[in-house]
């Protein structure tokens, strides 16, 4: 029950922090998204709005420039005059705002990704022109009223006065017209807030109304206010200023520009996520570059390899180890397929005539009668020492009977191991992997011989990254183990296997490298580039039905291990 509960907990753990995970990340991503694109706009309009302010700021010297030699033209002249240049400049100032009104922001905003910049560009030119032509119309209005007060003293008192009552009733105009809008608003009620109804439409115009009214009497005001200047000043009354354009007050009509700037500059300073975009934004086809060689450059070697490797290598003479030997090892006679023989079994039952030797590793050996004398032998073969401790072949049980004794022979550790005797007659060798060796039966005081075999200048064995290989001599049986079983074949016209399969074979067969069929599977990694290629009338060659190194608990992902274990394949142990 504890266990039930156990999984059922760290099931429920597993997914819900799963399931929080995906609500964080959908809840997340449309915020992420927004300001990724938020951050795009204007970092990505910095180009536009640094040129635009620099256009502003050119043309704001020209414009300058322009009015100033305008209002200088008009030097000397007749209060008509200056009437009718105040009146110029007041229509273009109107139709300057009419412009202003009349621009849609849609027709900016499908324009570009430098709509924005361009906008505000249009906007602070014509806020631009506007000052500069406000700036001129005051001081022709002053330069008109001290040519009133030259002219006539009285006419700038009446004037004042005239000014004063313009004020009041521009004043009052609007106070009425802001009156019967806010009346308005309060007796229309919620239909005065909805767009297109007629309600909507009056309100519009009356506040519209309201505000031209409004400039009506800022303009008066300001008016007043210059010809009480002037008045103030009659007791000695001086020439006119000469004009100057005040600077500030046309660099304030660029303040959106300018602080639009400031944003995108202050965000791709500061903002992480776009200093990170721009530092990755450089190495980034490097990085594809790399990622396509990463994919594509293991399938071009294993192409490579494939069609030109493997022919060339299928070329090349097959190895044989010993040619003297012109027979193999035995085969049970009880096997009803000798040709393709399973000779192994879960147990084995082994019998030792007196007289005979068993060396074992303590873990195969199951069973043994009462009376068989035991002990321990240090190495399998005090010749090949490291062979022996790297294969596991140390610390062997030894068994020695005077009459007929029965041993079991089974794996105690691994239970996907099955045990196979393969008897060697005396004259014949057998080339085996130590590791699928864990005993011998053989007369007392005459182990088998072990002869090493170098192929160094062989293709084959550097294919196959084994350039020794280990021949057992008889007269001795050997006990092999495999992974579900063992199976001999006959070699006979040719035979092919997998490598991690194979166990061992005869020492006189012609033993080389085949390429793997098809080309698919070994593209995409399934199968190695070569086979094992057995041929030879009379020889054999064992193999164990599921390869034990092809395994995934079998295999080494440390780099040193799978280094040490190349390195012990390359010795053929």
């Amino acid at each position: 029950m504890g266990q039930l509960l156990s999984i059922l907990f760290q099931f429920l753990r597993r997914n819900l922090l799963m399931f929080a995970l995906i609500v964080l990340v959908l809840a997340a991503a449309p915020w992420v998204q927004r300001e990724w694109g938020h951050i795009q706009r204007i970092v990505g309009e910095l180009p536009a709005l640094r040129e635009s302010v620099q256009v502003v700021s050119e043309n704001q010297a020209a414009l300058a420039d322009d009015v100033a030699r305008r209002i200088g033209q008009l030097s000397g002249a007749s209060i008509g005059g200056l009437d009718g240049e105040i009146r110029r400049l007041d229509a273009e100032i109107a139709a300057l705002r009419q412009e202003a009104a009349g621009e849609g922001i849609l027709s900016a905003a499908v324009a570009g990704k430098d709509a924005l910049a361009a906008r505000l560009q249009q906007q602070a030119m014509r806020e631009l022109r506007i000052e500069t032509r406000r700036q001129a119309r005051e001081h022709l209005a002053t330069v008109r009223a001290y040519a009133v007060v030259m002219l006539d003293r009285r006419a700038a008192y009446a004037r004042l006065e005239q000014l004063r009552l313009a004020h009041v009733s521009a004043y009052q105009a609007y106070l009425r017209a802001h009156r019967e809008a806010v009346r308005f608003r309060a007796d229309a009620g919620w239909l005065a807030r909805i767009p297109g109804t007629p309600h909507y439409q009056q309100l519009k115009q009356r506040e519209e109304a309201a505000s031209r009214l409004l400039a009506a009497n800022n303009q008066a005001h300001r008016d007043f206010l210059a010809q009480r200047t002037i008045v103030e000043r009659l007791p000695a009354p001086g020439s006119a200023a000469v004009f100057r354009v005040d600077a500030q007050r046309l660099a304030d009509t660029t303040a959106a520009l300018r602080a639009q700037l400031a944003q995108a500059e202050h965000l791709a300073r500061h903002n992480r996520l776009w200093q990170a975009y721009q530092a990755v934004l450089p190495v980034l086809p490097a990085a594809l570059g790399v990622l396509a060689g990463w994919w594509l450059l293991p399938a071009a070697l294993r192409t490579l390899f494939y069609f030109v490797l493997a022919p060339l290598a299928a070329r090349r003479p097959p190895i044989v180890i010993d040619a003297r030997v012109r027979h193999a090892s035995s085969l049970p006679p009880e096997q009803p397929d000798a040709d393709h023989a399973l000779i192994s079994a879960v147990s084995r039952r082994v019998i030792l005539a007196p007289g005979d030797e068993m060396l074992i590793r303590p873990a195969y050996c199951q069973s043994i009668p009462v009376g068989v004398g035991a002990n321990t032998k240090l190495l399998f073969d005090w010749r090949h020492p490291l062979t022996s401790i790297a294969a596991h072949l140390w610390m062997l049980t030894r068994l020695r009977t005077s009459t007929v004794a029965q041993v079991v022979v089974s794996s105690t550790s691994d239970p996907l191991d099955d045990v196979a005797l393969v008897e060697i007659p005396a004259g014949e060798a057998l080339v085996l992997q130590p590791r699928a060796l864990v005993g011998v039966i053989c007369k007392a005081e005459a182990a088998p011989a072990i002869r090493s075999h170098w192929r160094i200048g062989t293709l084959h064995a550097w294919l196959t990254l084994q350039l020794r290989y280990l021949a057992f001599e008889g007269p001795a049986t050997l006990i092999v183990r495999g992974c579900r079983g063992v199976r001999m074949e006959r070699a006979a016209a040719g035979r092919t296997i997998g490598q991690d399969a194979t166990l061992g074979f005869s020492a006189h067969a012609r033993y080389a490298t085949v390429r793997a069929e098809p080309f698919l599977p070994y593209l995409r990694g399934r199968q190695p580039l070569f086979h094992d290629s057995f041929e030879g009338s009379t020889a054999w060659f064992l193999y164990e039905e599921v390869p034990r190194n092809a395994q995934a608990s079998r295999r080494r992902s440390n780099p040193l291990e799978v280094l040490l274990d190349a390195g012990l394949k390359a010795f053929g142990i």
